[in-house]
């Protein structure tokens, strides 16, 4: 699961792994303390190279946890305010970004216009279909068609303590 923290993408990038992360209060699926569990290497448009991001480990759920910086989508290196930016300009001018690859570009597009039609039922304008899939807790630009509501269920399990061996 990501957890979205309030961090500059370019500070983590200059300290790596002696980056001060805050730990979070608890974990999001069953509030108990969680424990550091090392680091994962991510990629992010605005940089050549990849940083580490630190991980967290729930000993109760034990569900493992990853810090992310906030504006950015699970399984995106680019922020979702680039990303609307890019449809936008698309929509408005036909043509692509100049600052953002082109054939990352053409995909958002075209996963945006299926998520449209499958979810939504409707041809409608990119930018309106944007902004109501995003409403609705969906990425509009990802081929997963599920929500984003990872972390408010319980755990599919739950945590009990063996008899003692005799």
């Amino acid at each position: 699961m990501v957890i979205s923290v309030a961090v500059d993408v370019n500070e983590i990038a200059h300290l790596g792994k002696d980056f001060p992360w805050i730990k979070p209060s608890g974990c999001p699926r069953c509030e108990q303390p969680l424990w550091w569990h090392g680091f994962v290497l991510a990629y992010f448009s605005c940089l050549l190279g990849a940083v580490y991001l630190r991980r967290l480990r729930c000993p109760c759920c034990r569900a493992i946890h990853r810090l992310k910086p906030v504006g950015y989508w699970r399984r995106f290196r680019s922020p979702a305010t680039d990303i609307d930016q890019a449809v936008t300009h698309r929509q408005n001018s036909g043509r692509w970004l100049h600052d953002q690859p082109r054939p990352r570009q053409r995909q958002w597009w075209r996963r945006l216009q299926h998520m449209s039609q499958v979810v939504l039922g409707l041809s409608v304008p990119a930018v309106s279909a944007f902004a109501t899939l995003s409403a609705r807790g969906f990425i509009p630009v990802s081929r997963s068609f599920y929500c984003d509501t990872s972390g408010i269920d319980p755990p599919p399990y739950r945590t009990v303590s063996l008899p003692p061996v005799s």
